[in-house]
């Protein structure tokens, strides 16, 4: 039951995104295959810019980073938080921008640093302050596609 409650959530997160972009005339694409690629975002008849989107959601404040997720080439990475409720979006269109939300501290972690990722299941104020500035930062996408 947790299983299928988890993956409707995030299910929940990319229509939620989606919903975000087409408000902003963005189209969406959904792979028929998730191979690291939840939505992909695009103009209207035009395919030379596309952006790769990783949508990760919960029910409520937390996250996940994990380094390999950007080996995809211009991939924007998307937190969706409290999506049950009044949704928050945390968007990172590189790595560097993961370790400043991360900070000086949890980016040196050796979960980080060997493992390549960070799970946080209930952040403080000093993380949700440090998530902040990636937060509705839609133009990390739009930018990226001509209108």
């Amino acid at each position: 039951m947790a299983r299928h409650y988890s993956a409707l959530i995030g299910k929940a997160g990319e229509a939620l995104v989606a919903a975000e972009l087409l408000r902003r005339h963005v189209d969406v694409a959904v792979p028929t295959y998730d191979g690291g690629v939840d939505l992909i975002a695009y103009r209207e008849h035009n395919f030379q810019h596309i952006v790769p989107i990783q949508v990760k959601a919960g029910s409520r404040n937390r996250f996940n980073f994990q380094k390999s997720w950007f080996r995809i080439d211009g991939l924007v990475l998307i937190h969706v938080w409290n999506v049950r409720t009044t949704p928050e979006f945390y968007i990172f269109a590189s790595l560097d921008q993961v370790v400043e939300a991360l900070g000086p501290r949890y980016a040196a972690s050796p979960s980080w640093m060997n493992k390549g990722g960070y799970s946080v299941t209930d952040p403080g104020p000093e993380i949700v302050e440090r998530m902040q500035p990636h937060r509705d930062k839609w133009e990390r996408i739009i930018g990226r596609i001509p209108a």
